[in-house]
């Protein structure tokens, strides 16, 4: 399935934060040089999700906080993990 994420670069800590205005808000601590922040989104959407590496592949914004996912995930385990992620943003 096909996910639009904005990444916050330079965070505090590595987060999945839910849905706002139509993208998956995510933080990663990494920096956006040499493609760091791009490989920390991978390893935290992978360990979030429990699904491989090699199962994430970013189909457009690699040189931007907009980025386009392919990622190999049943939908609706995926809406499931992200529902839970925005209802406890919601405490």
């Amino acid at each position: 399935m096909k996910v639009r994420l904005k990444v916050i670069a330079n965070a505090k800590q590595d987060s999945i934060c839910g849905f706002t205005g139509g993208y998956l808000k995510v933080k990663v601590s990494k920096p956006a040089i040499e493609g760091a922040a791009n490989e920390a989104v991978i390893m935290l959407i992978s360990s979030f999700f429990n699904i491989r590496k090699s199962d994430i592949k970013i189909l457009s914004g690699e040189k931007s906080h907009i980025k386009t996912l392919e990622l190999n995930i049943e939908e609706q385990v995926f809406n499931s993990k992200v529902e839970g992620v925005s209802q406890n943003a919601n405490l």
